[in-house]
């Protein structure tokens, strides 16, 4: 056997790198066993073609491009979830078959905010549940989840800073590390939930400067740019924020639960703000790891930036969407042990199995609500 040049290369430790779909870096083994990539019965269609359209025929989805030029064809049981960015036309068959087979479709913007998605009828969703769940956001038991919530997000940015720092950012490094971690401490202690989303705020501003740097220097960045993104990193950010954002309102609603009424994130008519105190933990456990890696690995760079005239902010080009959503699905399809007690599967398991003990805390106050471990 000879081996070809594409399948070979030189890693590095210092610069971390995946292997048979486990991530391999400085603080290599990691505590928690995360091994191989778990492929699933059914996967998930992005749709980003301006002008496309998808619709169904005899059992198969068919997306084509403006010029009604198919770009892909799959059979619909293979389909577990559609996600369209901009403008795409779906059909009133596309609409129906989702909807009948339990399919999640979500929309967003070209840019990649999160607008909306539609489930299907027959969920788990009763006014019971959601008068109590009215109830929990003001009960004294809700500030233990906020708590959480932010603990498990703070302490999972400190294993991204620890596991992907370099010598040459060593320094800046621990420096926001021991001051993420003296901001730990205060979180028990925190008795409102704006108390803890100040605390939410203050390791946030103590890790992005930090992260950033953790980039190849043509991606650097200093702080983290929302509306609109300034970098390149910030839109990829951005827009994997919004991916996931979308399968936590699934999740919600697959618990049984109204995404629009928060614990932590306070209740607005333009959010789904229980889905955002579900994505939290999330954020660096799944998308930061992605971003940093993609860069990293050059999948992801400058030349992935584009701009649109009259409008601020930087996008991310067709090419640079594509790199970093492959790194995503192989990211929530990774398989995991350990971080919660007695259970195993995908990330994206997790992700619907903490909702499920999220809406066991709001709706008994006897339950106490963890966050998942990432070491």
């Amino acid at each position: 056997m000879e081996l070809g040049a594409q399948d070979t290369g030189v890693m590095s430790f210092d610069e971390g790198f995946t292997f048979l779909g486990e991530d391999f870096g400085p603080r290599y083994p990691p505590t928690v066993s995360e091994a191989r990539v778990e492929e699933p019965e059914r996967k998930v269609v992005y749709a980003g073609a301006q002008g496309g359209r998808i619709r169904t025929a005899s059992g198969r989805l068919i997306i084509e491009s403006p010029d009604d030029q198919p770009v892909l064809d799959v059979p619909t049981g293979h389909v577990g979830r559609i996600v369209c960015f901009g403008s795409v036309g779906l059909s009133a068959g596309v609409r129906s078959w989702a909807l009948s087979s339990d399919v999640d479709v979500v929309f967003a913007s070209r840019r990649g905010t999160y607008l909306g998605s539609f489930v299907a009828g027959q969920g788990s969703s009763r006014p019971s549940r959601i008068r109590a769940q009215l109830a929990a956001a003001e009960a004294p038991s809700a500030i233990g989840i906020a708590r959480a919530v932010v603990d498990a997000k703070v302490r999972k940015q400190v294993v991204v800073l620890q596991r992907f720092g370099r010598r040459d950012d060593a320094e800046a490094a621990r420096e926001a590390v021991a001051a993420m971690q003296r901001l730990l401490v205060m979180i028990p202690d925190a008795q409102t939930s704006a108390e803890v989303m100040g605390l939410e705020g203050a390791a946030a501003a103590a890790y992005f400067p930090a992260y950033g740097q953790l980039f190849p220097e043509d991606l650097r960045f200093t702080n983290r740019s929302r509306q609109p993104p300034l970098d390149i990193a910030n839109s990829a950010l951005s827009f994997l924020y919004t991916i996931l954002l979308g399968e936590c309102v699934t999740a919600v609603y697959a618990a049984g639960l109204d995404p629009a009424f928060g614990i932590l994130h306070s209740d607005r008519d333009d959010r789904p703000s229980l889905a955002l105190d579900l994505l939290e933990e999330f954020r660096p456990w799944v998308v930061d790891q992605v971003v940093l890696s993609a860069a990293r690995h050059r999948s992801l760079s400058s030349t992935h930036a584009r701009t649109e005239e009259g409008r601020a902010g930087v996008m991310l080009s067709r090419a640079g969407r594509e790199a970093v959503l492959l790194g995503y699905e192989r990211r929530m399809l990774t398989r995991v042990s350990g971080a919660l007690p007695e259970f195993g599967g995908t990330i994206r398991r997790h992700l619907y199995r903490q909702a499920q003990r999220m809406a066991g805390a709001i709706l008994d106050p006897k339950v106490a609500f963890t966050g998942t471990s990432w070491r």
